[in-house]
């Protein structure tokens, strides 16, 4: 007696809630990126219109730069949200804006304000942990992309 074996699954189709592994829908990485689709729009929000703020909490000292990012988290936020199954391109968007920010971060960490170089390592920190989050849904949603075919 032989079993069939089917080494390459058929996604399914339709609204529906699916069994079928392929079905990527319902997918949990959809809901990250969801959610970090609207954190970029706060945070872009926050740097476009409140630079100064952010720069005495950050670190940075060129406001204008720091709009620039605001205009690139929107953009961001803005290409997760407006599709019903959110393009990986979007999430990979975010993570290279993370390295820049990163880069960012270190150059302001070179201050000679003890103070400024504190709210840049700090600040650093926390653009890392979104980095990993960002690393892992755009990871998620390759994949998920790749089984859709």
């Amino acid at each position: 007696m032989t079993m069939t074996r089917f080494t390459e699954p058929t996604p399914t189709r339709g609204p529906g809630p699916s069994h079928s592994p392929p079905d990527n829908m319902y997918a949990p990485s959809h809901s990250l990126a969801r959610g970090l689709g609207w954190f970029s729009i706060a945070l872009g929000a926050m740097e476009l219109l409140a630079p100064k703020a952010l720069s005495d909490v950050t670190g940075v000292r060129c406001e204008g730069l720091l709009q620039a990012y605001g205009l690139r988290e929107i953009a961001c936020g803005v290409g997760i949200l407006t599709s019903k199954r959110p393009n990986p391109g979007w999430l990979w968007a975010r993570v290279a804006g993370d390295v820049l920010d990163l880069a960012t971060l270190g150059v302001a960490m070179g201050d000679a304000d003890p103070d400024r170089r504190t709210n840049a390592l700090c600040s650093a920190a926390a653009v890392a942990g979104v980095t990993a989050l960002d690393v892992m849904s755009a990871v998620q949603l390759t994949a998920a992309a790749k089984l859709e075919g």
